[in-house]
């Protein structure tokens, strides 16, 4: 049966039917609305996580990059304190380190910084360089250091190592982000022996003090004399009390050998008249190249004495010495003289000068054996007795005409390496005694840690306590210039006899008191070894 729909019928089944599609269209946008909120908000609490995850990254990165900055300027506040770190000038203007205001810890906050920023720093100190040693190398071999007295001795080396410290990074453990740096400053170092000493008086006798007075000189000008003080006084004018004796053997006023003040050196000078004690006074130094400095000119000799040389200079010693003028313990305030009058261990004409007053021209060229630590001593059979028990180091010898009348007790044999550089080969060291070339007393080592050695006359080149071996310019200063024995023990300074000390041999230590003929040296200060630690 066909059913026939009238046009308004079917209007309004259209009518209906668009109703229905409305209402499936606002359904459809409003899950659509909601889809893009869940995915918004989904988004935003993954953008969320992720920042949150930087946060603490990115606040550790910048603390690092501060406090690395703190531990740098650690260091240099350290290495500020360490190069004012200056003694007063000595007589020659020169001004040294002082060890004494080295620092051994450092700490304080960063000028100029936000945020808490301080460094805390440590310093070791060391003879040798500590790069590239382990921990337990560096805790065995570091200096002790007292703060306010610095460290134990002469360092060459001090390892800093300064931490950087911030105020921590929230949500991380206490010290994160904080860093470490560690650098080594090599000292600037010179050996040279300073010059100036005291010259004091000497009396071995053993009711006595041996260095009761010193020589001071009234002023430091032309015609100044010079006179005993009580030893109390030494050590207070430096101006007037510190003398050098050079390689031309003359005793000079320190004070005035400084160059760039204008004032001539002033060389102790004395004529002799006889009998007759004469007043010694400043004059002076005449040139090297005048016959007329011979009363200039002093030697020292054994019995701790000054020899005065003759006119002409080659006819060698004279008969006049240095003395306080009278043969009696009475040289308080008294002056000195040239006198035809020799002591002997006596202090009214006998002296004991400090090692610092110098060697005059004692060295490899003359045959000595001279003591950089002690350098105005040089080797000496004792008591000019081969058979002494112990040798000593003495005030060194001298002979101003030319060296043939200097004493045999200070010439002592040996090869020096070619241009005195690297090592010899084993050999003997020694003496002719009384000057006989066919009467040799060898030195013997008693291959015992601080043991003296002594002289045999039973020289054999195959014993081995009698070979020596000579470390010259070896490149490493540490080693150069030493004695060393068949087991490897160096030549080195000992206990006293009266005023000198005796002859030993020892493990060798790099120092000083075991170097012999040994020139100055000179290292400039520099900053290496830059790393940062955990």
């Amino acid at each position: 049966m066909i059913t026939l729909t009238t046009p308004a019928a079917r209007a309004a089944r259209c009518a209906g039917m668009g109703r229905a599609l409305r209402r499936d269209d606002s359904g459809m946008a409003m899950v659509t609305t909601l889809i893009a909120i869940m995915l918004t908000a989904m988004l935003s609490i993954l953008l969320l996580g992720v920042l949150l995850s930087q946060l603490v990254p990115t606040s550790f990165a910048r603390t690092s990059s501060q406090t690395v900055f703190a531990a740098e300027a650690g260091v240099n506040a350290v290495v500020g304190q360490i190069r004012t770190a200056d003694s007063a000038p000595d007589v020659t203007n020169t001004v040294y380190g002082d060890t004494n205001k080295l620092p051994c810890t450092a700490e304080g906050p960063v000028g100029g910084a936000d945020d808490g920023l301080r460094y805390a720093a440590t310093i070791r100190y060391y003879l040798e360089s500590p790069t590239g040693r382990s921990e337990s190398w560096l805790a065995s071999n570091a200096m002790g250091c007292t703060p306010g007295s610095g460290p134990t001795g002469d360092p060459t080396y001090a390892l800093v190592t300064s931490e950087g410290l911030g105020e921590g990074v929230a949500g991380m453990a206490a010290g994160a982000g904080d860093r470490t740096v560690q650098v080594v400053y090599e000292f600037q170092i010179t050996n040279n022996n300073i010059p100036g000493g005291l010259i004091y008086s000497y009396d071995r006798r053993p009711a006595y003090t041996p260095d009761r007075f010193c020589l001071e000189a009234e002023s430091a000008t032309v015609g100044a004399l010079v006179k005993y003080v009580p030893s109390v006084t030494c050590g207070t004018d430096d101006v007037h009390q510190l003398w050098l004796y050079a390689k031309d053997y003359r005793i000079k006023l320190a004070s005035t050998t400084v160059p760039g003040t204008g004032q001539e050196p002033l060389c102790v000078t004395g004529t002799p008249n006889g009998a007759t004690p004469v007043l010694a006074t400043l004059q002076v130094c005449v040139p090297d190249t005048s016959s007329s400095r011979w009363n200039q000119l002093f030697s020292w000799e054994g019995g701790a004495i000054w020899r005065g040389q003759q006119n002409p200079i080659s006819g060698g010693y004279s008969n006049f010495w240095l003395s306080s003028g009278v043969r009696s313990d009475v040289v308080n305030g008294r002056y000195l003289y040239v006198w035809n009058q020799a002591a002997s261990n006596n202090e009214w004409g006998s002296f004991n000068p400090d090692p610092r007053v110098g060697a005059g021209a004692a060295g490899i060229e003359t045959i000595q054996i001279v003591n950089y630590l002690e350098f105005g001593r040089c080797f000496d059979v004792t008591d000019q007795d081969p058979l002494k028990a112990f040798m000593i180091v003495y005030p060194c010898k001298q002979d101003p005409s030319g060296g043939s009348r200097l004493n045999w007790n200070h010439k002592w044999y040996y090869a020096e390496p070619t241009d005195e550089v690297g090592v010899s080969a084993p050999q003997q060291i020694y003496v002719r005694n009384g000057g006989s070339a066919s009467d040799r007393r060898c030195l013997v080592s008693p291959n015992v840690d601080g043991g003296y050695v002594t002289l045999t006359n039973a020289c054999n080149a195959a014993a081995n306590n009698q070979k020596w071996v000579r470390y010259a310019n070896t490149g490493n200063y540490g080693d150069s210039y030493t004695f060393r024995d068949h087991w490897g023990r160096c030549i080195s300074l000992g206990d006293k006899y009266d005023a000198w000390s005796k002859i030993t041999v020892t493990q060798c230590n790099s120092g000083l008191g075991q170097k012999w003929n040994a020139p100055p040296t000179s290292i400039q200060a520099s900053l290496d070894g830059y790393q940062e630690i955990p």
